[in-house]
């Protein structure tokens, strides 16, 4: 079996932190009928 290696814990940099966490706050989908959805962002 092949092994493969990895980091045990994945720390990302506080700049994607805070880049992660923009998109988050700003990401919206837009839900209409029919099942459509949108994404869009506010800015």
């Amino acid at each position: 079996m092949k092994k493969i290696f990895t980091q045990e814990e994945v720390q990302p940099s506080e700049a994607v932190l805070e880049l992660i966490r923009q998109v988050a706050y700003t990401y919206r989908p837009l839900r209409l009928e029919g099942g459509v959805v949108i994404p869009y962002c506010l800015n």
